[in-house]
């Protein structure tokens, strides 16, 4: 990094630039790869010390007449950071509307507001025209739109409002309720999906690199892929992962009922008819990093009963549960040829027969990856550098968002499956998997 670049850098954390210099850094973030990684990595070690957010200023004046967009400030800048490097540069692109525009939404309460640009104030009341975008850092901002429509962002976290009905969520997360008649059919825009809200509650989550959360609270919200795609509906209760990519990959956590049946609201129950169960004669499975709890004298299941069509007879069944013992490790499961792979479902079960709260041993978190050749290439190096295909990221904590251990599921299904056809063509499916798990059971489907 050279010595302009690091002094720019510094007045940018500072909040110190100068039109000048906020020329020149714009001019090399847009010209210069190797500037922008340099952004990204002081961004991200400046993030890593952020201390508690202060609570609002004394409102002023904008600094200019109805900005096009609302800035953002160094608590988002990590993340900003990232969607430099991944598709623009969102903070550098600024532009001025003269006049004030007829506004379609209305900043509400604010709490613990930061912005970007440190002669920005907002006022609860001032308003936000169609085409304009908000970029919180950190605190809470409220934007109630003309139709009744109610957006929280939770900083940090960049919005732009596209209509009276609609906005566009680039990065963080938002809360929307949409009570009201005219606010049926709210729709909120991601890079990979819209929701569109039948009402009346819900929540929304896009990280730097694009991966979509749909939660909903209550009500209704269909998801909608491109205009040519079934619409897929989410109730409440229900939450969706939509990873980015040429093929949009869903992931649907759910809880289960806790009984040996394995029931799920959506999500069917072991399987002994898909193509990675070991009667079909053709899939194998075996851990090729970490221990599993059999092999370090504990009790535990074997890595095939992975493959056995049933998860376990009970809450609290270690022999028939499949765990690392180092909380750490990664199996392959070879489908015997290579297939167009539609499904996977994983399952585990635990809870404490003593402890009600004991029920770590239900989080699914793991990243799953394929492999379309003969041969598996090799383990010792990362996935992604040795060329696997990252298909997934799972963790079942965050989507269910527990706070508490007894806010965790005892019982969890993951469903993975793409938006539409098929996931890739593949051979071999690796888990890296996190976290001491007692799964039961991974089913895979796919067509010959």
């Amino acid at each position: 990094m050279n010595d302009e670049l690091l002094e720019l850098i510094d007045a940018h954390r500072d909040g110190g630039l100068s039109p000048e210099q906020h020329a020149r850094l714009k001019e090399l973030l847009t010209c210069d790869p190797a500037a922008r990684r340099a952004f990204v990595q002081e961004q991200m070690m400046e993030a890593a010390f952020e201390l508690e957010t202060p609570g609002n200023l004394e409102p002023l004046p904008l600094r200019k007449p109805a900005p096009r967009r609302f800035a953002v400030a160094k608590g988002l800048r990590w993340a900003a950071a990232a969607v430099v490097i991944g598709a623009f540069i969102f903070y550098t692109k600024i532009s001025e509307r003269p006049g004030n525009p007829a506004a379609v939404v209305h900043f509400g309460q604010l709490d613990g507001c930061r912005w970007m640009d440190p002669a920005t104030r907002v006022l609860s009341g001032d308003g936000i025209a169609a085409g304009q975008r908000v970029e919180l850092s950190a605190g809470r901002a409220e934007l109630h739109f003309a139709t009744g429509a109610r957006v929280t962002m939770l900083g940090p976290a960049i919005f732009e409002v596209r209509s009276r009905n609609g906005g566009f969520l680039t990065l963080g997360e938002v809360r929307v309720a949409a009570e009201t008649a005219e606010s049926k059919g709210f729709v909120l825009a991601t890079p990979t999906s819209n929701f569109v809200d039948i009402g009346t509650a819900f929540s929304a989550g896009v990280l730097p690199d694009g991966l979509s959360r749909l939660e909903v609270s209550e009500g209704i919200v269909d998801v909608v892929f491109h205009e040519q795609a079934p619409t897929r509906r989410l109730r409440a209760g229900e939450t969706l992962f939509v990873e980015p990519g040429e093929k949009r990959i869903l992931t649907r956590i759910e809880a289960g009922g806790g009984t040996a049946a394995f029931r799920f609201p959506t999500i069917p129950p072991p399987s002994t008819d898909d193509a990675a169960d070991l009667k079909q004669g053709l899939a194998s499975i075996r851990v090729i990093r970490g221990r599993l709890g059999r092999d370090t004298g504990r009790l535990g299941g074997s890595v095939e009963a992975l493959l056995d069509g049933v998860g376990q007879s009970k809450q609290d069944a270690p022999r028939e549960s499949v765990y690392f013992s180092e909380n750490d490790g990664a199996l392959v499961v070879d489908l015997g040829r290579v297939m167009p792979v539609r499904r996977i479902h994983s399952y585990s079960w635990h809870q404490h027969e003593a402890i009600a709260a004991h029920r770590e041993r239900a989080i699914q978190r793991f990243t799953l990856y394929g492999w379309t050749g003969d041969a598996p290439p090799d383990f010792s190096l990362p996935p992604e550098e040795a060329g696997w295909t990252r298909i997934a990221r799972v963790n079942t904590d965050e989507s269910l968002h527990v706070e508490k251990r007894l806010d965790r599921p005892a019982q969890q299904a993951c469903a993975i499956t793409a938006e539409s056809g098929d996931m890739g063509r593949f051979r071999y499916l690796l888990w890296e998997v996190h976290g001491g798990t007692f799964y039961g059971e991974i089913d895979v489907f796919g067509e010959p």
